[in-house]
């Protein structure tokens, strides 16, 4: 696959020529049709989520002053994108909570429309001219130029091991710290760790097809859970602002279904961590390595 490492190439190359057309698949999308659809936007978004992932393969090798700026460039880039997109999920999250009470569907109603009206006000205030859109599409031009002009050395494991040992170990700490008090803001930050190795797995999984493919799986599905605990935690602050409109009522009703569905996600959540972070960031770090090794000399 051409988001892939492939034998042949060093492992600093590989990862640029993924990253790149990650950026440059989200400049694409963007650069369509005026205003971009809802999809557009969520595929730009994934794009840069999956090329900050492949960042972090190559920061040993960027160093301590090129990585934070391009990290910073593509994050920065993503934001507006990631206004827009939130407010599409929250209606849906909405939509997915009331499903499993129907009878609460019409006092719960007015809710749902002043999320609507929150979804119209987000493209509105980031589509409703070129400008904002013309910002992130030239920061994704720079950071495209940048990209073909970093001074790469063709190295391999030396560098992507270092970056992959690193992201699994950030997300295991971020497991250990919501095992013992699972507060919004460290469930928050589970879930980028955990989805920055998803998407590093998809670039490795060359190295060792059977096993890396089948653990991407249950980290996309543990990334997945973390952001619905997430989107529910959005959806609560942006209901809260407009009790006064509402009443509390509606609020009640829609904060217990909330509650319960956390529970639940985070119940599984926490199950398929201990899974995926069952071993020590070094011994998951050594194993790749062996098939790295393997596969760079068949």
């Amino acid at each position: 696959m051409s988001g892939q490492l492939r034998r042949g190439e060093s492992g600093t190359h590989g990862v640029r020529r993924v990253l790149r057309q990650d950026v440059k698949g989200a400049l694409e999308v963007l650069a369509g049709r005026w205003p971009p659809a809802d999809e557009a936007i969520h595929e730009a978004r994934k794009r840069l989520k999956k090329a900050r992932a492949e960042l972090r393969l190559l920061r040993r090798a960027l160093g301590d002053r090129s990585y934070p700026r391009e990290n910073r460039a593509l994050r920065d880039a993503a934001r507006p994108l990631s206004e827009v997109r939130d407010a599409v999920i929250l209606v849906q999250a909405f939509d997915a909570l009331v499903e499993t009470e129907p009878s609460d569907r019409d006092a719960l109603e007015p809710l749902r429309e002043g999320l609507v009206a929150h979804q119209r006000q987000a493209r509105d205030r980031v589509l409703g001219g070129r400008r904002k859109l013309r910002a992130v599409l030239q920061a994704l031009r720079s950071a495209r130029t940048r990209i073909d002009r970093w001074p790469l050395e063709p190295r391999g494991w030396s560098v992507l091991g270092w970056g992959v040992r690193r992201v699994f170990r950030s997300g295991r700490n971020a497991f250990v710290e919501v095992r013992k008090h699972p507060t919004p803001e460290r469930l928050h930050e589970w879930r980028k760790q955990a989805k920055y190795l998803w998407h590093q797995l998809q670039v490795l999984e060359p190295i060792w097809p059977s096993h890396l493919a089948r653990l991407g799986k249950r980290v996309h599905e543990l990334s997945d859970l973390l952001g619905e605990d997430h989107d529910l935690v959005v959806l609560r602050q942006v209901l809260r602002r407009g009790r006064a409109r509402v009443g509390t009522s509606p609020h009640r009703a829609i904060d217990r279904l909330i509650e319960r569905r956390r529970r639940t996600v985070q119940a599984k959540a926490t199950d398929l961590g201990a899974e995926v972070y069952d071993r020590p960031p070094r011994a998951f770090a050594k194993r790749l390595h062996e098939h790295w090794r393997r596969w760079r000399s068949q």
